[in-house]
């Protein structure tokens, strides 16, 4: 079990990511097709959305994959491993995901097979998000000012110190042109200019945790987190206004949809909508008091909800022409 502080850095899927093992754990297939109580009792709490493949990692390193918008899911086959929190695909082929112990595992076949690149389980601080700028070079971060990159596409990782202190990083956010924003504990917000080559602290809004943000269609970027605060920066990052929220559940992820729609999801069922580019969120009905960890493109005019309790379909408001 991790340290108490870690906690809160581990609420980015708004759960109790150090309780007891998943109801699901003892029914779950080693691959396959997964039946929908067990996708339904599963912790799932990071999701990506590639081509058609929808990617989800959570309990007990456990990796599902849906090819149909969320309606079936199979487990991949990936090796033993603790709880997973993040996923990325560079593109529909090569991904990583990363989790508690350090973990860093990779897949060069969209997800289907994955294999395990770094564990650091002494070190106690768990991953909480992966980036990749190309296929060589990538970065993961986490608990206690976790900081580890690659050169290499992943066959080695170093270690690295972009902070003085040990905050939590939570969240990689890419921009254009190698611009990357890291969201933290306590505020923390750091900024690169140079595909991660060098980092700066900027000052922030908040000095409450920030789980992640989303970029708009008009490039302003979206972070949000603790006390569903939510902010805005017009400048790639530099500088951060508040956006109106009457909920304080807590924010954890995000995404923009292909219709440039921000779709975030956080604790008690919460599910915030936005078709101005950020500036201004609207609740969707979810029907739920538990807690998602991300909102993910699903079928039409819907998405896909991942967290306490698996994954679900959500239908989005239709758009007012």
């Amino acid at each position: 079990m991790i340290k108490t502080r870690a906690a809160e850095a581990l609420a980015v899927a708004g759960l109790l990511l150090v309780a007891a093992p998943s109801r699901a754990a003892d029914i779950l297939p080693e691959t396959g097709p997964l039946p929908k109580v067990t996708m339904e009792r599963l912790l799932l709490v990071d999701a990506t959305h590639r081509g058609s493949r929808v990617v989800a990692v959570g309990d007990r390193g456990y990796v599902v994959l849906s090819d149909d918008n969320g309606k079936s899911w199979r487990r991949a086959k990936s090796p033993a491993a603790p709880l997973l929190t993040a996923v990325t695909f560079l593109d529909a082929k090569y991904g990583w995901a990363v989790g508690h112990d350090s973990v860093i595992i990779a897949s060069e076949d969209g997800g289907e097979t994955w294999v395990q690149q770094f564990s650091a389980p002494a070190e106690q601080r768990p991953l909480l998000d992966v980036h990749f700028v190309d296929r060589n070079r990538g970065f993961a971060i986490g608990a206690y000012g976790a900081f580890y990159e690659t050169s290499d596409g992943g066959k080695s990782w170093n270690a690295r110190k972009v902070i003085e202190d040990d905050k939590h990083l939570n969240a990689f956010v890419s921009l254009p042109e190698g611009r990357l924003v890291i969201l933290g504990e306590a505020g923390t917000i750091l900024l690169s200019p140079d595909s991660g080559k060098t980092w700066s602290a900027v000052s922030s809004p908040y000095k409450g945790s920030l789980f992640g943000g989303v970029v708009a269609d008009d490039g302003a970027v979206v972070a949000f987190g603790l006390r569903g605060r939510i902010f805005r920066s017009t400048d790639a990052g530099k500088t951060w206004k508040a956006v109106d929220n009457a909920s304080v559940a807590t924010l954890m992820g995000g995404s923009r949809l292909p219709d440039g729609a921000l779709v975030i999801a956080g604790a008690g069922g919460t599910v915030l909508v936005s078709r101005d580019n950020g500036q201004s969120f609207v609740p969707l009905a979810t029907g739920s008091t538990k807690a998602f960890s991300k909102a993910v493109l699903g079928p039409p005019n819907a998405v896909i909800l991942i967290g306490e309790t698996g994954a679900r379909e959500a239908a989005l408001p239709i758009r007012k022409r």
